[in-house]
């Protein structure tokens, strides 16, 4: 599963915790409640081993946008971030920077200077790194957004234009994601 559309939902949980005035209008509808408490125990189980803080949550999101689109430099990265987690988190891009060179520092990328701007790519070990810190709770997340998404279904099933644009977009790449992988999934089992 593209760790990318997992990962996203983090800062719009984070937001929704934090946030007593969302949580509230959040809650008030009844089809969102089972969601937004196993999205909620979701992000519990990853908060006590990967995202301890919000720069090891933004390693491993730095390392799959990386992974997946190959080399792109500290600004580009920012953008790519606000699209994935639809604005609802935005780090600064000095976060992002400091963040990069600690990154680079440690040998997960390497960062090359093309004129004014340094372009990031993932090395071996920053591959081997993500995949030791996102195994497990992709693995947890996975079967518990599964849940989250049959209970969101079978509440909205009566009202099909209850599923918003957003969501279907999401899940129609996630589907694709799971259909170009499923030989994969298949075969590993």
């Amino acid at each position: 599963m593209d760790p990318l559309i997992i990962l996203s939902l983090y800062p719009f949980i984070e937001t929704l915790i934090h946030s007593p005035f969302l949580r509230n209008i959040f809650l008030r509808n009844i089809f969102f409640r089972t969601y937004f408490y196993t999205l909620l125990i979701m992000i519990t189980l990853v908060s006590t081993r990967v995202c301890q803080n919000r720069c090891s949550f933004l390693e491993l999101l730095i390392l799959a946008i990386l992974i997946n689109e190959g080399e792109l430099h500290g600004y580009a990265l920012y953008k790519r971030i606000l699209d994935i987690t639809q604005m609802h988190w935005r780090p600064s891009i000095g976060t992002i920077y400091r963040l990069l060179n600690d990154m680079a520092k440690r040998g997960l990328v390497l960062k090359n200077t093309k004129g004014r701007r340094h372009e990031y790519k993932v090395t071996c070990k920053g591959m081997k790194y993500f995949i030791e810190n996102s195994r497990i709770p992709l693995t947890r997340m996975t079967g518990m957004l599964a849940t989250a998404l049959e209970a969101y279904f079978r509440t909205i099933k009566d009202k099909p234009d209850a599923l918003p644009e957003d969501l279907k977009e999401r899940l129609r790449a996630l589907t694709g994601i799971l259909d170009l992988h499923s030989k994969t999934i298949e075969s590993s089992g």
